[in-house]
């Protein structure tokens, strides 16, 4: 990952919440990436998601 991308992750690894809060703050991170059409970026935060997602099962 670029270090741009390293800050936006390290910045998502200090949001604090529920899981929930969590997983909507990544989904609407994915929005604002699209607008700005940012396919590796979105790519990575997919994954992201899908792993908070397994925790929450």
């Amino acid at each position: 990952l670029s270090s741009e991308y390293g800050r936006i992750f390290k910045l998502l690894e200090e949001v604090q919440g529920s899981l929930d809060v969590k997983i909507q703050f990544v989904e609407f991170t994915i929005k604002e990436a699209a607008k700005l059409k940012r396919r590796h970026l979105i790519h990575y935060l997919e994954k992201k998601l899908e792993k908070l997602i397994k925790r929450s099962v």
